[in-house]
């Protein structure tokens, strides 16, 4: 049972950076849709307003339901939201070009959002089960497996930027629930090889790289790279069964990397065969904006302008000409950031990113002080998503991330994102209050 007095150790520090977090959105999103010429506002601000209220009180209910009942539901859970990925596939609300939001007719949900909590619960569940085995290479199948489904889902929707932050969460997850550092590291280094084989090839067309290039050549056929990455498999899989029966560590430097190779290039096909043109450009447009100024580095040129701008103290609330003079793109949603620096100035975008950091330094403890490995799981999950979240936004909109239309968390205009992100810090708040359970 609780101990009498542990309803009252909720984490006060926590909600007051979510409360004022969500403050400042919401007056950046009121000043994003002002309109200084007709001195009208598009009203989004209500909308984000009654979602924080909602948010709030879903926040509060979460930390009275103990947190174990989400492990021993975690298949339910993760189940429900597939059903509703697939179900916005057939019938969702197209809004540009991607089926990714349920009409429920007053209002609109992105299933999308709500399964990065369904995944970090049913991994936390899965990981806290098989801790003991997880140091086993094997073991990553089936985590990976049970995080490819809602990706693959996802990026047909098509929502490529939602898609990949499952990713970066599987990888904490795995870290935290006791995965062999080896192993990942070698994940890491496939998913690099499968990206930079097709974005050098894609960054030699884009320019106009003259003349004949043997490497490219060969690089561009995809069914020859698909060739040689199954010979490769093959000579590691023979050069494996080989040091099982003969205990020739030698062979290990073969295999393994083979292995990665073989894996990364056969990726690497697959990126270069279904991903879009424009997938590809964006993910190139961030290392220099200037090669596409008027289409895919627009966002990033008008952005920078809009940060660089703001100085140190800002233009002033309702001043950001960026913003009200509509240059800036998205500015109620993936570019809020820049709304924020340039209105409220390198001082501002301190005070957000302070915010955050609080957030996300308060989610690792509680996931260090947890009671159960669950617990520590859980906490950990919710909080890469905050920290990956925070990253890819704030890095997409000063230039040194893709733009992927990731939204800030608390401040981005969102109703699924900010009521997903309020039930998830009231999960944080419930198992540090379960800490004092006995």
């Amino acid at each position: 049972m609780m101990k009498r007095d542990a309803i009252y150790k909720t984490d006060y520090l926590l909600v007051i950076a979510v409360a004022l977090l969500a403050v400042i959105g919401i007056l950046m999103i009121y000043s994003s849709g002002f309109d200084p010429i007709d001195k009208v506002n598009s009203g989004l601000y209500k909308k984000q307003l009654l979602w924080f209220i909602f948010g709030f009180l879903l926040l509060t209910a979460v930390t009275f339901i103990n947190y174990q009942l989400l492990g021993d539901y975690s298949l339910h859970i993760y189940g429900i939201c597939i059903a509703l990925l697939l179900f916005t596939i057939f019938f969702g609300r197209p809004v540009r070009n991607t089926r990714a939001w349920l009409n429920l007719g007053f209002f609109s949900i992105q299933p999308s959002e709500f399964m990065k909590l369904g995944l970090v619960i049913v991994l936390g569940k899965y990981l806290e089960l098989r801790e003991r085995d997880i140091s086993n290479f094997k073991e990553l199948l089936i985590p990976t497996l049970i995080t490819l489904v809602p990706v693959t889902i996802i990026y047909y929707q098509p929502d490529f930027g939602t898609a990949i932050t499952f990713i970066p969460i599987l990888f904490i997850m795995l870290f935290v629930g006791g995965a062999d550092i080896s192993h990942l590291v070698s994940i890491v280094l496939i998913a690099a090889i499968a990206l930079i084989v097709p974005m050098f090839i894609t960054y030699r067309e884009w320019v106009g790289v003259e003349g004949s290039n043997f490497v490219l050549d060969f690089f561009k056929d995809t069914n020859m790279l698909f060739a040689v990455s199954g010979a490769i498999l093959i000579i590691s899989i023979i050069s494996y069964i080989i040091h099982k029966i003969r205990v020739k560590k030698i062979l290990r430097r073969i295999y393994i990397p083979g292995t990665v190779i073989s894996f990364g290039l056969l990726f690497s096909v697959f990126i270069q065969k279904y991903f879009h043109n424009y997938q590809k450009k964006r993910i190139l447009v961030f290392l220099n904006p200037d090669l596409d100024p008027h289409a895919s580095g627009y966002n990033i040129i008008q952005s920078k302008i809009a940060i660089g701008s703001g100085g140190f103290i800002g233009k002033g609330f309702l001043k950001g000409t960026q913003s009200q003079l509509g240059f800036l793109p998205e500015k109620s949603s993936d570019f809020i950031f820049s709304v924020v620096a340039e209105e409220m100035g390198f001082i501002g975008a301190i005070i957000v990113i302070a915010l955050l950091a609080i957030i996300i330094f308060r989610g690792i403890q509680i996931s260090f002080e947890a009671k159960d490995k669950f617990g520590a799981l859980l906490a950990s999950g919710i909080t890469s998503i905050f920290f990956f979240h925070a990253v890819i936004n704030i890095g997409m909109v000063i230039g040194i991330m893709p733009v992927t239309g990731i939204p800030l968390s608390f401040i981005s205009y969102g109703g699924s994102n900010l009521i997903m992100s309020m039930i998830a810090v009231g999960i944080l708040i419930n198992i540090r209050m379960r800490k004092f359970v006995y």
